[in-house]
């Protein structure tokens, strides 16, 4: 979802191919087995300690298990070779993986997203000194798990919250960090949908096996990270943090024929070899380049480039009213909204209903005041809801336009917009590259930031 939910799903380049992510998650849970009596954070750095102290890589462990085990084929046992040599295979951990650098970079990335966080760790892993400048004080951009202000360990998405089941990028990186997923639509109870102030149901199967927009897979292929999509670049940055620097807004860019110098808000210094720039369009704008940006990045930058506002209101129940009507708490409306309960599958008592706007609705929706914010979404609910008028709320409002390091939700440009300036939207200029879900070929999803990190780590990993 968006990094949230734009409606672009398309093949993706970097598609893994099935023999050689399958043998790979094989070999990687026989090497954990070794670790079995361990938690899980300390088998990783159990293992982390044995790569550095032997040299005994994972890549190196795969090979060597490979050639000492024996090789069961995935394609049957009809046909196929006759002089039983294996087939090549090159083995991954992760599906942006690159090679040790044989001349290492120190390099700046600023922003700790998605788009940042896979570069840096990728690009760290190959050997190179990395730095990253957040202007938050968390990792994980538009990716954001929200705990506060609900009770009972109940949380819900700011953004980014389902992932497609042919997002391989993502999963990729949830399968390496031992992220389970759940479904992310309910199976159960029924849905609603209001249309003309008029409200209609529909069985939990019906609807999940129907795609949430034409082109998009059915919604029962849709998962959620359990524990909240934020457990991703978490689990990033967990790797990574000696390497990230919190609470640093970036000023300045200056970059000569040797090196790069940044400076930040608070006035302290950074230079390194490359710089890795993640921050979204409506961000750039705000920052100074010597020598000045291409003009058509500077476009891009001044509006030139269109993006989508998203808008959520939460509202927190004691109960979950709506179990009495047969009801999950999931429906759509035609404002246009989707509604939803992220914590369909806990067991607590208390629910939560969430409205998640997007476009031109929820730029009205931000000119409002709290409470007409919950009255208006609760009078359009209680068409398929009628109860929710008697039971009392704890209610939040996230709008990403209102976000000063975001400056909306997720690029969504017109197609001529796209065919003049994606392109040097996502071109390097000189020691300075850039990524993130806007220079990207499609736009608003995890695995679109993952893609455009992974093509930018390539690019300053073979600059030398």
């Amino acid at each position: 979802m968006f990094l949230n939910d734009s409606i672009n799903l398309e093949p993706n380049i970097f598609t893994l191919e099935l023999v050689e992510y399958e043998y790979d998650k094989t070999m990687f849970k026989r090497y954990d087995s070794q670790h079995k009596q361990l938690p899980s954070k300390q088998a990783r750095l159990t293992k982390k300690r044995l790569n550095h102290e032997t040299g005994f890589s994972r890549r190196r462990f795969l090979r060597e298990s490979l050639l000492s085990s024996v090789f069961v084929p995935l394609f049957g046992c009809g046909g196929g070779s006759s002089d039983n040599t294996l087939p090549p295979i090159t083995v991954r951990s992760t599906p942006g993986e690159l090679s040790q650098a044989q001349t290492t970079q120190s390099i700046l990335i600023i922003g700790a997203g998605l788009s940042g966080l896979v570069a840096a760790y990728e690009l760290s892993r190959a050997g190179h000194q990395v730095t990253l400048l957040e202007a938050r004080e968390r990792s994980g951009g538009r990716v954001h798990t929200i705990n506060l202000p609900f009770s009972n360990g109940q949380f819900a998405e700011a953004g980014a919250s389902r992932i497609p089941s042919n997002h391989n990028l993502t999963h990729g990186y949830c399968d390496h960090f031992s992220l389970a997923r759940d479904p992310f639509y309910p199976n159960t109870e029924r849905y609603f949908e209001i249309a003309a102030a008029q409200a209609s149901f529909i069985d939990a199967n019906s609807y999940i096996n129907q795609p949430p927009w034409q082109g998009s897979v059915n919604r029962s292929a849709y998962s959620k990270i359990r524990g909240g999509m934020s457990l991703l670049p978490t689990s990033f940055a967990d790797q990574l943090s000696n390497s990230i620097i919190y609470s640093q807004a970036v000023e300045s860019v200056t970059q000569s024929n040797s090196e790069v110098s940044v400076t930040t808000q608070d006035g302290s210094r950074f230079q390194a070899e490359r710089l890795l720039c993640t921050v979204p369009l409506p961000v750039l704008a705000n920052i100074e380049f010597t020598p000045s940006l291409s003009v058509d990045k500077i476009s891009a930058a001044n509006g030139g480039y269109n993006y989508t506002d998203s808008s959520r209101l939460y509202s927190q129940f004691d109960s979950r009213f709506w179990l009495e009507q047969n009801l999950n708490g999931w429906g759509n409306s035609d404002h246009p909204e989707e509604i939803w309960q992220p914590t369909w599958d806990n067991d607590q008592e208390s629910g939560i209903l969430q409205s998640y706007l997007r476009g031109s609705v929820a730029r009205d929706f931000d000119q409002l005041m709290l409470d007409q914010q919950v009255a208006q979404i609760h009078q359009r609910i209680a068409t398929a809801i009628p109860a929710i008028s008697d039971f009392t709320s704890s209610n939040f409002v996230f709008s990403w336009a209102n976000e000063s390091w975001s400056g909306s939700a997720y690029a969504s440009p017109t197609s001529s917009q796209a065919s003049q300036l994606s392109a040097a939207i996502a071109e390097s200029e000189g020691r300075i590259h850039f990524c993130g879900e806007h220079a990207s070929n499609f736009h608003g999803w995890i695995q679109e930031a993952l893609e455009s990190g992974i093509r930018a780590e390539q690019e300053i990993h073979n600059s030398v």
